[in-house]
């Protein structure tokens, strides 16, 4: 018997149980879990089950291992609180763990919020299936991260979850010693987790729209394109990725060995081992503060401010290894139609890398005056450009956002930033998928109090409205709207019903307008189509515009020179 299994029977033991408790058997399951009601921004009531462990506790000999489906327990488990967050460094978080949770690798657990009562026999409801943001270094699914009380009043089932961040989810030493993608892995093994019990609450198993921001967003893009969620393909109805696709330099990792060997000597400055196992017992033997605030410096591509610190992120896997979730080129799989072919929506906020760039005026010209002395830093080198075309490229590319120099033209840099990371990416896959199935493009413009990031710094000549600004008017919580609806002013108020209003229509009908709607300006949002990338522009009002950005011009450069593998855009 597992050790912690007698730690939830003893948990579970003396409940009074009241007559308003809602207890649900899990599918094949001999225990069952205790859930509450909570009211919804309308007032009425939801169901809620909170910290439901999906996989067997992460620790000790299964530290750096893929994910088990969790045991059965005796009796009734409480499920009426979240307390747990994957193991991060608030220090450098850009949302901080609350005060009253735990950080922990005992942190694999999800939470179901549905407006039906279980057991009742009401119609199944569409499920989303919602991946939290944090760069795969911070943040958590739960309640204080992620309320649902908006979408609830919309008719949806909401479910969020834990996945392994920095390296306890995504070191690996590429030989399967460490497998890789373990935070991914957590979200496949949730997401069949919901497969088999959503029924349980109301959900329908059959409509399932797999959906992130940032971070989570280029995970559901991951899970689009991977080979483990291919026999689901039944269950899933749709995608939203909201600022992020796995095109995005960001979400890839390609010198991972080398990264996890640079941890072990990090830890342990004699470690002059190269064996996988050494390091493996090395990892073992180390605390979880210890592994968690070494001091991993990136000594691969440091030019970009957003990504410089981003090492622990998705790899491409052995397709050996049936467990694997990314075994593809992700570019040429979008290319080529390979991925889960349902309704897409995506988009992006006006100036992505406003939320990153924290810095004053002139420190952010200097990080531009970077690119102005080596123009060549440009490029990424994850798009594989040759060399000797590198410095021109460079230039071509450059001269998109200005004529001149970044340290004088600021905005200029804020927007490549931002472009680089964010918005090309996103739009390449935008167009990619449009072949194949519906695509609904956005920009999201609404400089409003509730996104609450007013201290960043304005620069002359860039957009104000930031990454993570469209989050704050579809959930409540400290990644959502922080107060409560009524007490934001009206205009706020009213993009959050708009807002709503579209991505439930997409969850439940996987069409952001499917009839002409008052509230909605009666504007139809048109799919991405050959030609012109039409793209609905979301501010004050809804328009529908053409050609985004700068993509026309930064597509024409980056296929000129990028050569394969092609990974990201």
């Amino acid at each position: 018997m597992n050790l912690w299994l007698p730690l939830f029977s003893l948990i579970c033991v003396g409940y009074s149980m009241a007559e308003e408790d809602i207890v649900v058997k899990l599918w094949r399951k001999k225990g069952k879990i205790l859930g509450h009601i909570l009211k919804s921004e309308n007032g009425i009531d939801y169901y809620v089950f909170q910290e439901i462990p999906y996989a067997v506790p992460p620790i000790g000999p299964n530290r750096f291992k893929e994910p088990k489906e969790h045991e059965d327990w005796n009796g009734i488990l409480n499920t009426t609180a979240n307390k747990k967050v994957c193991m991060q460094n608030n220090k450098i978080a850009f949302t901080k763990v609350p005060d009253t949770m735990e950080i922990t690798e005992d942190c694999l657990f999800m939470n179901v919020y549905t407006p039906v009562k279980p057991g009742t026999k009401d119609e199944a409801l569409p499920v989303l299936f919602w991946i939290h943001a944090g760069g795969y270094f911070y943040g958590s699914g739960a309640y204080q991260y992620y309320d649902p009380k908006y979408l609830i009043d919309y008719g949806i089932v909401v479910v969020t979850m834990n996945y392994r961040l920095g390296p306890f989810g995504f070191l690996t030493t590429e030989d399967g010693v460490i497998p890789g993608n373990l935070g991914l892995k957590d979200q496949v093994l949730a997401f069949e987790w919901v497969i088999k019990n959503i029924h349980l609450f109301g959900g329908d198993p059959k409509s399932i729209t797999v959906a992130g921001e940032s971070a989570g967003a280029v995970s559901a893009s991951y899970l689009q394109l991977s080979r483990k969620l291919r026999g689901f393909e039944g269950h899933i109805r749709g995608f939203i990725m909201e600022s992020g696709t796995s095109l995005t330099p960001i979400g890839l990792q390609n010198k991972a060995r080398h990264f996890a060997f640079k941890l072990g000597k990090t830890l342990n400055p004699n470690f002059e081992s190269n064996s996988s196992k050494n390091l493996q017992a090395l990892l073992y033997k180390a605390s979880s503060s210890d592994i968690l605030f070494a001091d991993v410096q990136n000594d691969v591509y440091t030019a970009n401010i957003i990504s410089r610190n981003v090492i622990w992120v998705p790899v491409i896997e052995n397709e050996i290894n049936s467990n694997s979730v990314v075994t593809t080129h992700m570019h040429e799989a979008y290319l080529r139609g390979d991925f889960i072919r349902v309704p897409l929506l995506t988009g992006f906020c006006s100036e992505e890398s406003k939320f990153f760039v924290r810095l004053t005026l002139s420190e952010i010209e200097a990080e531009g005056n970077i690119f102005d002395r080596n123009v060549s830093l440009m490029i990424n080198p994850q798009l594989n450009v040759k060399a000797k075309f590198l410095k021109q490229a460079s230039e071509e590319y450059k001269r998109i956002y200005t004529k001149g120099t970044f340290q004088g033209n600021p905005g200029a840099f804020m927007k490549y930033l931002s472009e680089e990371s964010f918005t090309t990416p996103g739009i390449r896959t935008a167009e990619l998928v449009s072949k194949f199935s519906n695509v609904y493009l956005y920009e999201f413009a609404y400089e409003g109090e509730i996104a609450g990031l007013s201290f960043l710094t304005n620069v002359p000549g860039a957009n104000n409205v930031a990454h993570t600004s469209e989050l704050k008017y579809l959930f409540g919580g400290v990644e959502g709207a922080i107060k409560d609806a009524k007490d934001y002013p009206k205009p706020d108020q009213m993009i959050m019903k708009k807002m709503l209003k579209l991505w439930s229509n997409f969850i439940k009908y996987q069409n952001p307008t499917p009839k002409q709607d008052n509230l909605l300006g009666n504007v139809l949002w048109p799919p991405v189509k050959a030609g012109p990338i039409q793209y609905l522009m979301i501010n004050n009002t809804l328009e529908v515009l053409a050609n985004p950005k700068y993509y026309n011009q930064v597509r024409k450069v980056f296929i000129d020179y990028i050569r394969p593998p092609l990974n990201v855009f």
